[in-house]
């Protein structure tokens, strides 16, 4: 029997999906996108997620508050809402925290996820608190409310594909981390920090973008640009082609990258939880979602490729050549992670 390693985390969620039989008549959506969506027999439907966050895995007590770990946990939750089109409404939340926590920790941890469901539109409403082993954990149901959901399924061949914001933050904050932590408060590596401290789910760019029923496919990219990629490509069955170049990033990732030991690796194409949104969308239409976010004076749309005929993602040099990737994102099994 292969182990968790060989098989990845994508490959136990393929075996999962095969055990759970035909779903309910009311669920429109089950395990394949970044909700599910339910039929509530009305002209919205109800979005459903859920995510998990452990202690040392996801975030360290000792780069971050308790509080800064629980916002960077719920924002992540209410990023898959904005995913699909939706507005986040509610959550609930399970804590499990070793009983032998200071209680000023465990009450900050609440605080967090209480203050950043409230400032995203979905309060706790309801959860469990248990007593963990040797690390904490927190797992959060987001719950919102959708029309027409964007699906990974959507993309065509012809469309362009674009990104709100920018990529690689978390990156390579995360290796001045690492390597060089003093760094991370300074002045100019504040945006770094704040990606990885307190990240924006993109719920008013779906709010601006969705009434307007011209985004075909969406993600949000969570493991990675090309891992994220490579869900639309696989559900749409077609293949996705981004251009390195058009990939916007902060200045500060190239003024981290100088800071950073010889050989220090990040790439803006494989950079996790960094919540922006992956859209695929008509060509004509693309103006029209940049201005929509622009006059909002919201994350800016960046073209970044295209969808043609085919499979898979390929990340193109500038002469048209295809990057080798050896890890295409995060992966919570592999080996190599």
């Amino acid at each position: 029997m292969r182990d968790l390693r060989q098989l990845g985390e994508f490959g136990l969620i393929a075996k999962m999906a095969g055990m759970v039989g035909a779903p309910a008549a009311e669920v429109i959506k089950s395990i394949g996108d970044d909700c599910a969506i339910i039929d509530v027999s009305g002209p919205r439907k109800l979005l459903i997620t859920t995510d998990a966050i452990l202690e040392a895995r996801h975030f360290n007590l000792e780069w971050m508050s308790p509080f800064e770990a629980a916002q960077r946990g719920m924002a992540g939750a209410i990023s898959d809402i904005a995913a699909m089109g939706g507005e986040p409404f509610a959550s609930l939340c399970t804590t499990a925290i070793p009983s032998a926590t200071d209680a000023e920790i465990a009450l900050e941890l609440l605080r967090g996820l209480a203050e950043t469901g409230r400032r995203y539109g979905a309060p706790v409403i309801g959860g469990d608190t248990v007593g963990g082993a040797d690390r904490i954990m927190v797992d959060i149901v987001v719950l919102g409310w959708v029309e027409e959901p964007w699906l990974r399924s959507g993309a065509l061949p012809g469309d362009v594909l674009a990104v709100t914001g920018r990529l690689g933050e978390s990156a390579a904050g995360l290796n001045l981390l690492l390597h060089s932590p003093q760094l991370i408060n300074e002045p100019e590596f504040s945006a770094l920090r704040t990606r990885i401290m307190d990240p924006t789910p993109r719920v008013a760019e779906a709010r601006a973008l969705s009434p307007a029923g011209i985004v075909h496919a969406a993600v949000d990219i969570s493991d990675g640009l090309h891992q994220d990629a490579g869900h639309v490509a696989r559900e749409s069955q077609v293949r996705l082609e981004i251009d390195g170049r058009r990939i916007p990033v902060h200045r500060a990732c190239q003024d981290a990258e100088r800071c950073l030991p010889a050989g220090t690796a990040w790439s803006a194409a494989t950079s996790g939880e960094e919540y922006e949104l992956l859209l695929a969308l008509s060509p004509d239409d693309l103006p029209r979602a940049a201005q929509l976010l622009e006059e909002r004076d919201l994350a800016p749309l960046t073209q970044i490729g295209r969808v043609v005929e085919g499979e898979g993602v390929a990340l193109l040099r500038e002469d048209g050549s295809e990057v080798e990737m050896s890890s295409g994102g995060w992966d919570h099994f592999r080996a190599d992670k």
